[in-house]
């Protein structure tokens, strides 16, 4: 499998007299290392589960009209420290809730304004929800310092976990890393029956993950400088973070817990399993979910990719374990791909403490804590999922590519002006998406829409060994997609459906989530026509 190399990378970019200056591609680009990067015994500090109060606080909008804030906040995360962060806040019953985690119903209105304390433009991008152009976050919209953006629109996705951030042309990757990120949840009658069928209570034994990796400076503030190499390779983290926790300890009960994970990561992909310290051993996991809801039926696995913008909704059965036992949600080593030549390299690592790509990371601390007089067996079915029908259906072409100093998508960068993708109202296509083969992973993601992965072709052996079928998917291109990621040399089928009630043409996205991709330009104007 052919990458992009240093030496391609600096004659295409240019940056062979930066090279010398920076110390070279260092540490993103170099081969990974398999070895732990925090020892088990560092992992103390209770993880922050949404509560009533605080960072992810559940937030349940009692009614049409709330506020959300984007402003700063301080809270303490690495050795006490006080770190300063940019934030989503909303003032509820005298409190103020911190990235809150909005639960929301289907079929619910929805009147939000967004007020920008920031000192820079911004707006919320409500990812993977199906919603009108002027509600989706496009960067057309964005606001200036001290304006307020009014938000309205009618949640028509079913049950999942879905997230919201920011999405300012030439920003987003900056304001995400600084920490403006929430999660929302949207409720209907499949998710209120998995909760009720293993008595899952949200903040106890169903958990969502955030997890992200961050860099900081000596004053314990989030460090955000990305260097030029860095923008075109994706910033990575010296720290990862879960649910704004480093070091995360969850103390569980022997039953049954449902565990929402979001890569909310700029740009670091994750290859996530459960490993039990003791037994050493990988404990067998269940897929029950992706960006747009549950399955059709749990699917058990031991090990996943999981990119920027995906999320992965899993259940874990922890009544065999004993009292006291420890297990770790680890990211194991992997070939990130993103380099060829990694010889002669030792040397040339950057200026900044940075995690590897690939490198094995322990994420999250579990001690098996109590007992529970209950059982519970997983249903076998979870939800009824229905084909796009892809008959007579347009196919659509799309090439990813890296020339000059620019990622690229079919051979062009962002331009807020122009509509290079023209698609019909009621239309259903399969878009080809083709990553070159000197190149590096690309999570695709797509706004205003859930898509169905048809197909993998000439996926690297990382990812054909985790596949579940004859079409090369894995068990995360399940189900409806919003994100998916993409390897240099492999090309993905999805099938879309363009339908929709809103009235005129629509504006959306489709563009890299890669964060300093996106930021680099490697996104494109995607126009439903009426």
């Amino acid at each position: 499998m052919h990458r992009i190399n240093r030496r391609d990378f600096l004659r295409y970019s240019g940056f062979a007299g930066f090279s010398l200056l920076t110390g070279g591609i260092g540490a993103i680009l170099e081969g990974c290392t398999i070895h732990s990067t925090k020892t088990p015994k560092s992992f103390v500090t209770p993880l922050i589960v949404p509560d009533t109060a605080g960072p992810l606080a559940l937030y349940k909008p009692d009614s049409e009209n709330f506020k959300i804030e984007a402003g700063t906040a301080k809270l303490k995360i690495v050795n006490e420290k006080e770190s300063l962060l940019n934030v989503y806040k909303i003032k509820h019953q005298e409190k103020t809730l911190i990235n809150p985690t909005i639960l929301v119903q289907k079929g619910q209105e929805l009147r939000v304004t967004l007020e920008n304390g920031l000192s820079e433009d911004t707006i919320i991008h409500w990812h993977g929800l199906m919603v009108e152009d002027k509600m989706d976050g496009h960067p057309a919209y964005a606001i200036k310092p001290g304006e307020r953006y009014e938000y309205k629109f009618k949640v028509k996705n079913r049950g999942g976990t879905y997230w919201y951030h920011p999405h300012p042309e030439n920003l987003t990757a900056k304001q995400a890393y600084k920490g403006l990120a929430g999660i929302l949840l949207v409720e209907d009658d499949e998710e209120l029956q998995l909760r009720q069928s293993l008595e899952l209570e949200l903040g106890k034994n169903d958990i969502p993950l955030v997890i992200q990796d961050k860099r900081f400076d000596q004053a314990g503030n989030i460090l955000y400088n990305p260097d030029d190499m860095e923008k075109i390779m994706g910033f990575h983290g010296n720290k990862v973070l879960v649910n704004l926790t480093l070091n995360p300890l969850l103390k569980v009960a022997k039953k049954f817990y449902r565990f929402r994970i979001l890569n909310g990561s700029n740009a670091r992909i994750y290859c996530l399993s459960l490993h039990s310290e003791q037994r050493r051993d990988f404990i067998p996991i269940y897929l029950i979910g992706t960006d747009g809801g549950l399955l059709d039926k749990p699917y058990k696995i031991n090990k996943f990719f999981i990119s920027p913008g995906e999320r992965a909704d899993i259940l874990v059965d922890f009544t065999s374990f004993n009292t006291g036992e420890e297990l770790f949600f680890k990211s194991l080593a992997f070939d990130p791909m993103d380099n060829e030549d990694a010889e002669n390299m030792d040397n040339m690592g950057m200026q900044h403490d940075s995690l590897k790509a690939g490198e094995e990371i322990n994420i999250l601390k579990i001690v098996i804590h109590r007992e529970t007089e209950k059982t519970f067996k997983i249903p076998q079915n979870l939800s009824s999922l229905k084909p796009i029908n892809i008959k007579d259906s347009l196919t659509r072409k799309f090439r990813l590519s890296f020339t000059g100093k620019q990622w690229q998508i079919n051979g062009q960068t962002f331009n807020i002006s122009q509509f290079p993708v023209i698609v019909k109202k009621h239309s259903k296509e399969i878009w080809e998406i083709a990553n070159d083969k000197k190149s590096m992973p690309h999570p695709m993601h797509l706004h205003g829409f859930m898509f169905q992965v048809l197909q993998r072709l000439n996926s690297p052996k990382q990812v054909q060994d985790l596949a579940i079928d004859q079409s090369g998917r894995t068990a995360m291109d399940l189900g409806w997609k919003d994100t998916v990621l993409i390897w240099p040399g492999e090309t993905v089928r999805i099938a879309i459906d363009f339908t929709h009630d809103f009235t005129g043409d629509q504006v959306y996205l489709f563009h890299c989530h890669n964060l300093e991709h996106e930021d680099l330009g490697m996104m494109l104007n995607l126009k439903v026509k009426e």
